[in-house]
C-alpha cells in the first residue's frame, strides 16, 4: 500500500470545484493536487492520505497544459486570495460555468439551460473594496492576506486584484506606521493595537475610504498618521478606527473618524450610493452593472410590477428596478443597511421603494395576502432560509429572479422552489471575482402554472 510522502507519476483527469486537480494513482485511490490543470502529467508527492482520498503537491511539471499561463502575481503559490491564475482566463470562464453545470447535473437539473459567463475585458485590479490583515515582522508591520487554511500572513509586494491606488496606500501605512511605532496585535501575547484594515475606492470619484480595526485604543499618534498618509495619497477621503473583536461588517462596534466623513459616493449605472464603512456593496462594479442588467431583463419590468428585493443590502438592485417598476418592497436584516437603503432612495430621488428591517421569512411572513409579481433575492452565500423559500412558494409570485455567490447553495434553493411550483427557465453565470474560483450567477424562475 502507498504511504504518505511517497511519489507519483500521474495525469490530471478532472478539476475540483476549488481547482485542484484530480488523479488516481494505480489502485485508484484518489488524490487532489493544488496547482494542477486538467490533462497535465506530473510527478507528485502524496502529502496527507486520508481514508478515501488525498492531498498531493506537485514535485516535478512533464507535460503541460496548452491553457497554462505564468501567473502575474509572486505570491500565486502562498497566497489564498487567486486560486485559478495560472488558468487562460477563458479556460477560467469555461471552468466556472463547467462547475456550474455539474453542481446542476448532480442534483438531477442537467436540462436547466447555463447561459455563457459574462466575463470581464481586463480580469485585474477590479476589487473596490479590500480587507488586509496585519502582523509583527523582523522589519516592522507585514500587511497582506493569510496562506490557504491557514492564519500565517503572506507580507504583499504585490496584488493584481486590488486597485494600484489600495495597494500603495497598504505600503504608505506600513511605512508611516513603522516610523510612529505602531505595531500589529499579536493574540498569543496580547501586545500591539492594529489587527487589520477596510479600503475602499469609488469607481465614480476615486475617493478611498480607509477603517483601522484594532485590538484596543492605544494607537500612536491617530492626527500624525492621517496628517502623513493624507501626504502621499490626496485621494484619502476618510479615516476612522474601531476598537472590535468582531472585524466582519456585522460589527456593531463604535467607529471613530479621525478624519472625513462616514461615507464615500459610488454608483451603479445613473444611481449614486453613499457606501459606509461596513456597507455591503458588490466589490466589481463593472461586472455588478452586467449582473443586474441581466436580472432586469429576466425580471421583463413594465412599470407596473410589486417588487419584493429580499437581502437587499443597501438597496441595489431594488433601486436599480425602481424606475421600471410600480413599487418595490426591500427586506434586509442589518438596520445600518436599511438606513443606507433609505438616504439612497432620498438621495436618487427614487420615491417609490419601501425598506423594512427584519429577518426575509420574517418580513414576507407578514406580506402573504398581498400580491408580488417578481422577487429579487440575494442571499449571502449561505443561501435563503427554508421558512422564506416556503413563504415564497405560498405566495405565488409569478417570476423569482435569483442572484447567487454559490453554486451548492443556489442549486439546493432552486430544488426546493422548483418542487413547491416553478420551473428555472435560465441560469446565466457573471465572473465577478476573476482569478478566483467564486461563481456567482443569476438564475430566472417562473411558476409552472401561471
Amino acid at each position: 500500500m502507498e504511504t504518505q510522502n511517497e511519489s507519483y507519476t500521474v495525469t490530471a483527469v478532472d478539476l475540483t470545484h476549488d481547482g485542484l486537480g484530480v488523479v488516481r494513482l494505480e489502485d485508484g485511490y484518489t488524490v487532489f493536487v493544488g496547482g494542477l490543470l486538467k490533462g497535465e502529467k506530473a510527478v507528485i508527492t502524496v502529502t496527507e492520505r486520508r481514508k478515501s482520498y488525498g492531498f498531493g503537491s506537485i514535485t516535478e511539471l512533464l507535460e503541460r497544459s496548452p491553457f497554462r499561463v505564468a501567473p502575474r502575481c509572486v505570491h500565486f503559490e502562498t497566497c489564498g486570495g487567486c486560486d485559478l491564475m495560472h488558468m487562460d482566463y477563458d479556460v477560467q470562464l469555461a471552468f466556472k460555468k463547467y462547475r456550474l453545470e455539474t453542481t446542476l447535473k448532480r442534483a438531477g437539473m442537467e436540462n436547466i439551460p447555463v447561459g455563457d459567463m459574462i466575463g470581464m475585458v481586463n480580469p485585474y485590479h477590479y476589487r473596490n473594496k479590500i480587507e488586509i490583515k496585519f502582523a509583527q515582522g523582523e522589519k516592522g508591520l507585514e500587511a497582506g492576506f493569510f496562506r490557504a487554511k491557514s492564519h500565517e500572513l503572506v507580507n504583499l509586494q504585490e496584488c493584481y486584484i486590488m486597485p494600484k491606488r489600495i495597494f500603495d496606500l497598504i505600503v504608505l501605512l506600513k511605512n508611516v506606521g513603522n516610523e510612529l511605532g505602531i505595531k500589529a496585535f499579536d493574540p498569543a501575547s496580547g501586545t500591539g493595537v492594529l489587527k487589520s484594515a477596510v479600503l475602499r475606492e469609488s469607481g465614480k470619484t476615486k475617493a478611498i475610504s480607509l477603517l483601522l480595526q484594532l485590538a484596543n485604543d492605544n494607537l500612536p499618534s491617530p492626527e500624525l498618521l492621517v496628517q502623513k498618509l493624507r501626504a502621499k495619497t490626496p485621494e484619502l477621503a476618510s479615516v476612522a478606527t474601531t476598537v472590535t473583536q468582531d472585524e466582519s461588517t456585522l460589527s456593531q462596534d463604535r467607529i471613530k473618524i479621525l478624519y472625513g466623513t462616514e461615507t464615500i459616493l459610488d454608483s451603479i449605472g445613473n444611481l449614486d450610493f453613499e457606501i459606509g464603512f461596513r456597507s455591503f456593496f458588490q466589490t466589481n462594479i463593472l461586472q455588478t452593472e452586467h449582473l443586474y442588467q441581466k436580472a432586469l431583463e429576466y425580471a421583463g419590468l413594465t412599470g407596473k410590477e410589486r417588487i419584493i428585493d429580499a437581502y437587499c443590502g443597501i438597496g441595489t438592485i431594488g433601486l436599480f428596478a425602481a424606475s421600471k417598476a410600480y413599487k418595490v418592497f426591500g427586506i434586509e436584516v442589518i438596520k445600518s443597511a436599511i438606513q443606507d437603503a433609505r438616504k439612497n432612495a432620498e438621495r436618487n430621488q427614487i420615491k417609490n421603494a419601501f425598506f423594512e428591517v427584519g429577518e426575509a421569512e420574517e418580513v414576507i411572513g407578514k406580506w402573504l395576502k398581498f400580491k408580488f409579481d417578481v422577487l429579487f433575492v440575494d442571499p449571502p452565500r449561505k443561501g435563503c432560509d427554508p421558512k422564506f423559500l416556503e413563504a415564497v412558494i405560498g405566495m405565488k409570485i409569478p417570476k423569482v429572479v435569483y442572484v447567487s455567490c454559490d453554486p451548492a447553495t443556489l442549486v439546493r434553493d432552486l430544488k426546493i422552489l422548483t418542487d413547491g411550483g416553478y420551473a428555472v427557465q435560465e441560469i446565466t453565470p457573471v465572473d465577478m471575482f476573476p482569478q478566483t474560483i467564486h461563481v456567482e450567477s443569476v438564475s430566472l424562475l417562473t411558476l409552472k402554472n401561471a
